[in-house]
């Protein structure tokens, strides 16, 4: 009892601090060293005292909340991420420990808890580390721990039709709870509507500001679609355009773009859109030869021209369709009006062109279209690395003077996009815990 006590002190805990302790060190031939303890509530500062053993054959720390399951955390990575002063700037959130000076051998020798929830180990290089047990509740192997891994992809087709998400600008500009929603359902539907913008070309640039900045291209930072009597792209003209995602030409293509109607036609002008990702899943279940073509051959596609910034030539070969790390559609790429070449021999020309046919007729299919003519005001916003859109032709009355269809438009990317989607759940999340 007296050696019991003797530990319960050197370790800073009290007897307030919990209602039974039970203590048990056990040591084994392969150095196996176990330090139990349970059934605690919580130290005076409010942190939960997980069980803990030190487990030397596997090297690893196992930690146990009440109510929840072990986790493990390795000695290498709990040596490499030591949260003391000299091991870590808390201001910066970086590491000061040499990655070079990393003993990947080093062994725990001992921890205990102090009473402001931190946990001390007692490494064998001598180091003393010390670890915020909220830091550690957040951690677990493997790290699959980004809140954006809980958003799921909402494939959708025309039954979306007159039922686009959507929000009201001011309140977008204002509402962080609103902003938040207007991002999850960028994340999770690719597609969403914001109205009441006004007809001020300004406000896509507002929206960047908001979230954090606008993608500058070389079309400038922002963008007018209207007719130009010399167009270097025929969304300067009155013309129909083919489904296309934007920009196919740059490997890096913009994640988001904005489409803000300050002018609408008196006829035409309406958007077409189609989810990709959904066309995709149909080909890969009902035209696997095609989806294998497209998701595998290179295609090149170019862009050519002068705008407000200077001469341009850009280009970029990739596949139709890509694939991420995880085995998940990373992006479609699409410009009938853009690719002419590819890099297959001959012979495999055919079959390319084949496989395009039939990517053009899912897209053209009734049940994958949604169709939607912005009115002044409204700003479409879309997820230019998943949804194909396309336009009608529209209607320029030769008796009329001055532009008559006029969309501003803008890009911002994902990393961005998300980077403040965590941003604002990270701060949603504190509130709740303060109320």
């Amino acid at each position: 009892m007296a050696k019991a006590l003797q530990v319960l002190r050197s370790i800073g805990l009290q007897t307030k601090d919990f209602f039974r302790l039970s203590f048990n060190l056990q040591r084994s031939s392969y150095g196996y060293r176990k330090l139990h303890m349970s059934s605690w509530i919580q130290s005076e500062h409010g942190s939960r005292i997980p069980s803990a053993h030190i487990d030397g054959k596997n090297k690893w720390l196992n930690l146990k909340w009440d109510g929840e399951q072990s986790k493990n955390y390795p000695y290498v990575w709990l040596r490499d991420n030591c949260r003391c002063r000299e091991c870590y700037h808390e201001i910066a959130s970086q590491k000061l420990f040499q990655f070079n000076d990393l003993d990947i051998d080093v062994e725990a020798n001992d921890i205990h808890f102090t009473d402001d929830g931190t946990a001390v180990i007692h490494f064998s290089d001598g180091h003393k580390g010390k670890y915020p047990l909220s830091f550690l509740e957040g951690e677990k192997f493997p790290a699959f721990s980004d809140p954006l891994r809980q958003l799921n992809k909402e494939l959708w087709g025309s039954e979306l039709q007159g039922a686009i998400p959507t929000f009201q600008f001011s309140d977008v500009m204002t509402d962080d709870d609103v902003l938040l929603g207007w991002l999850t359902v960028l994340h999770t539907k690719g597609i969403a509507i914001l109205q009441n913008a006004g007809t001020i070309p300004t406000e896509v640039k507002k929206i960047g500001d908001r979230v954090a900045y606008l993608r500058a291209t070389y079309y400038g930072e922002t963008f007018q679609v209207m007719s130009k009597n010399d167009p270097n792209s025929i969304t300067y003209t009155d013309t129909a355009i083919d489904f296309h995602t934007d920009i196919c030409a740059m490997y890096n293509q913009p994640g988001m773009q904005m489409l803000h109607c300050i002018k609408q036609s008196t006829e035409g002008g309406e958007n077409q859109l189609v989810d990709t990702y959904k066309v995709v899943e149909d080909l890969k279940k009902e035209e696997p030869e095609v989806h294998s073509i497209l998701s595998s051959t290179l295609f090149e596609f170019t862009d050519i021209g002068t705008d407000i910034l200077n001469d341009f030539h850009f280009r970029s070969s990739k596949p139709a369709i890509s694939y991420g790390f995880e085995g998940n559609i990373n992006q479609v790429s699409i410009h009938f009006s853009r690719h002419h070449s590819m890099n297959v021999p001959p012979e495999q020309v055919y079959p390319v062109y084949s496989a395009l046919k039939v990517l053009s007729r899912y897209l053209y299919h009734e049940e994958n279209i949604v169709r939607h003519r912005l009115s002044p005001g409204e700003i479409l916003c879309m997820d230019n690395r998943r949804l194909a859109h396309a336009r009608t032709k529209y209607y320029i009355d030769p008796t009329i003077k001055g532009v008559q269809r006029q969309l501003a438009g803008g890009y911002m990317d994902w990393d961005e996009l998300s980077s403040f989607y965590r941003v604002l759940l990270e701060k949603k999340k504190k509130n709740e815990n303060s109320n």
